[in-house]
């Protein structure tokens, strides 16, 4: 995980913040010969009072989420943390319970792991939407998720739809999946750019044989040409020596046919890189 990007995202969402929550968050800065025994005691107890507002308690998570990064100094609270994060894990707030199935999802919980494959797997009792459930899950690289992650694509739409197949798309056994849906232009281009990168990483040859009939295909959407073009620009068609003449032949012609400007982008880009 990107630490430096997750701490810019901890400070943007509290400036965000109510007033009253995110004067409450700031000003537990800790300086550096404090003693957080007593501060981190009253973040937890905050944290965890129902009574409080959601606002509060989302000021106190995130006042501990910055203490976290003082790391040593933090380590003698970490167990505690954990623990009230796996608490706010099933919160009536939904806010909260996110924020805690992430954070806790981040770092490979197997609790939270286990809340997330059951929220899938019954629908009914989710504790969070099936796309945050797949996207929280799929922090863990290393998580066998293709079964459930084929499961929850094939019954549904949208974002969910979408996640389930960014699971899949690491997943050797979908490259028949993510062929197919690379050239159905039925398909949004949302889920043919998923299918694409995909791939591309699980096998570049397939991808790119079918990449080369996108380009050339002028019944096909240019937004989704422009994007094979351009991965083909830093692929093994690119860096063969010489490139295969037809078909720098036939981007050349894209290039100076075409009415999309992306697409005229990423044709001229990929001749440029079979010239070097």
């Amino acid at each position: 995980m990107d630490v430096e990007r997750y701490r810019k995202q901890t400070e943007a969402k509290l400036a965000k913040a109510a007033p009253d929550a995110r004067e409450a968050a700031l000003t537990t800065a800790s300086p550096p010969e404090e003693d957080l025994s007593d501060r981190v005691a009253a973040l937890l107890s905050l944290l965890l009072d129902r009574k409080a507002s959601v606002a509060e308690r989302s000021a106190a998570l995130q006042a501990l989420g910055a203490l976290d990064f003082l790391g040593p100094r933090f380590e003698p609270y970490r167990a505690d943390y954990k623990q009230a994060l796996r608490q706010l894990a099933t919160d009536p707030s939904v806010t909260l319970r996110e924020r805690a199935l992430e954070l806790l999802a981040i770092g490979k919980d197997s609790y939270a792991q286990d809340l997330l494959v059951k929220s899938l797997e019954n629908p009914d009792e989710a504790i969070v939407s099936d796309a945050k459930a797949m996207q929280f899950l799929a922090y863990d690289e290393h998580a066998e998720l293709a079964p459930l992650a084929r499961k929850v694509y094939e019954r549904s739409t949208g974002a969910v739809r979408e996640e389930a197949l960014r699971a899949l798309a690491t997943d050797p056994g979908s490259e028949r999946l993510l062929t197919r849906l690379l050239k159905d232009k039925s398909e949004t281009s949302s889920i043919r750019r998923i299918s694409a990168s995909g791939l591309q990483n699980l096998n570049p040859g397939a991808f790119e044989k079918a990449a080369r009939r996108i380009v050339t295909d002028d019944d096909d959407f240019n937004e989704i040409r422009a994007t094979s073009i351009a991965a083909l620009a830093h692929g093994v068609e690119a860096q063969q020596k010489p490139a295969d003449p037809k078909f720098v032949e036939a981007v050349q012609k894209v290039a100076e046919e075409t009415t999309s400007t992306a697409l005229r982008s990423s044709s001229k880009r990929f001749l440029r890189s079979v010239e070097r």
